[in-house]
């Protein structure tokens, strides 16, 4: 626990991935970033435990939105695909049709 006695709180996974997808999505799709940088850069990430976020980040690359790029150091570094440009592009113009619909009814209210 934190000092002072409070819990932190913990993001789901779905806000976790899509999170790191959005961090990629703006700072890596031409320069790749490493895990430290994701980890201390997205709101939220630093709550998550280290193993939670090592299987995001291999879900991501397994299923094709994000890759990896070994560099001749230990460092591994992430850059975001054009499958995830697209999932991502995807992802906001559901939230925002959605966001849109909410507003259209209270207008209608």
């Amino acid at each position: 626990m934190p000092s002072g006695g409070r819990k932190q709180k913990r993001f789901s996974s779905e806000y976790t991935t899509l999170s790191i997808l959005e961090y990629l999505y703006i700072h890596a799709r031409d320069t790749p970033v490493s895990k430290y940088k994701i980890v201390t850069n997205v709101a939220g990430i630093r709550q998550q435990r280290p193993d939670r976020v090592n299987n995001i980040i291999q879900i991501l690359e397994q299923n094709g939105f994000i890759r990896s790029i070994e560099a001749p150091s230990t460092v591994t570094f992430y850059q975001i695909t054009k499958q995830g440009i697209e999932a991502y592009q995807q992802w906001i113009r559901n939230y925002l049709n959605f966001v849109r619909s909410i507003a259209k009814i209270n207008e209608d209210l």
